[in-house]
């Protein structure tokens, strides 16, 4: 086991990192350093066709996963250039999700026991590394930590998301008709019927959620009613409305459908031994311990239904800056992170060869 100055060598990789743009569908650069990263920590290393990097010491209990791919920059300035101000380290991928594969870096290079450590491709897009991995079985843990911002909280559950694309059609009209099959009066009604609907049901995740992200509708003039309207919205599903269901609903109101949908939702029950190793690491760091669920989707819910794993949302940094020009990580969560995921990892891989 070898003796660094944490925050000296856990921020020097994060800002490296950044610096290595890694949009989805373009991470192949930044996962051979990041198997470069991990094959000096003593770990086997495996690079799939798709970009995911596969590392392995031992026979191991845990496995610390999280994604190599960023959303694009959009607005953010200088996004690969990282910038450290106020004790946080600014760029994209800083907190979703680059933070928590410094991190593990760090954690397979203090700890030299057994050890499983995932970067997998396409998060933000189809999840297509996760379930790649998991469908060929090269997740062996049972116990994995997901990396994604919550704020150094143990996240045990989380809804899934549904992108849906619709299309609502009508015939052009002269506005002051005032005809009920605007496609922009359907809209409205259409929406409000869903979310009365989705409030209905609700579980330990808590309500559905519609919110909806792009409206397109345009007319030959200001005085005239459009012939069609699409619309995407952002879906959030518990346990309890299926897409099955959703997809029921709209169809009964719209021309077209089309649903993409995301991770599953999952709900741990929340005594796995992998949540008890994090209760008591953060409890020794004074920090809260107090399982929580998400309204965020990630691939833990691929984790759990896919792989049958025991998995557990956690990381630094906070959901809240994610995907934003102001995305950052605090370099003291970026440090305790470290300290937390090394207790963890030891007290689950005790009496392991």
């Amino acid at each position: 086991m070898i003796e660094l100055n944490v925050e000296r060598r856990v921020v020097r990789l994060l800002k490296e990192y950044i610096s290595i743009p890694s949009v989805s569908g373009e991470e192949r650069e930044f996962a051979e350093r990041y198997a470069s990263d991990l094959e000096r920590a003593g770990l086997e290393v495996e690079v799939d066709e798709l970009g995911n990097v596969i590392a392995r010491r031992g026979d191991p209990r845990v496995c610390l996963t999280s994604h190599l791919d960023t959303v694009p920059p959009d607005g953010m300035e200088d996004p690969f250039e990282p910038r450290v101000r106020d004790g946080r380290i600014y760029g994209r991928g800083a907190c979703d999700a680059k933070a928590n594969l410094a991190v593990y870096v760090v954690v397979a290079e203090l700890w030299d026991g057994p050890l499983e450590i995932i970067g997998v491709v396409r998060e933000e897009t189809d999840s297509a590394g996760v379930k790649r991995v998991l469908e060929e079985g090269k997740m062996v843990s049972d116990n994995v930590i997901n990396g994604e911002p919550t704020g150094l909280r143990p996240v045990i559950g989380h809804k899934s998301r549904a992108e849906v694309r619709l299309r609502i059609r009508g015939k052009p009209r002269h506005a002051s008709s005032d005809h009920p099959d605007n496609p922009i009066v359907r809209f409205c009604r259409v929406l409000e019927r869903l979310r009365e609907r989705a409030r209905q049901y609700e579980d330990e995740l808590g309500r559905p959620t519609v919110v909806p992200t792009r409206v397109v509708s345009e007319s030959r003039a200001t005085n005239v009613t459009p012939g069609e309207l699409e619309a995407v919205l952002d879906v959030r599903l518990n346990t309890e409305l299926s897409l099955d269901e959703l997809r029921e609903m709209l169809e009964e109101e719209c021309e077209r459908v089309e649903v993409r949908a995301g991770a599953p939702p999952f709900k741990l029950r929340g005594d796995e031994a992998v949540v008890r190793a994090l209760e008591r690491a953060l409890d020794k760091f004074g920090l809260p311990t107090e399982p929580v669920v998400w309204p965020a989707s990630t691939d833990a819910g691929y984790i759990r239904h896919l792989g049958g794993k025991d998995v557990v949302v956690f990381g630094p940094g906070s959901i809240k800056y994610a995907h934003t020009p102001k995305e950052h990580v605090p370099i003291p969560e970026l440090v305790t992170a470290v300290h937390v995921l090394r207790e963890v990892v030891n007290e689950l891989s005790q009496g392991c060869a």
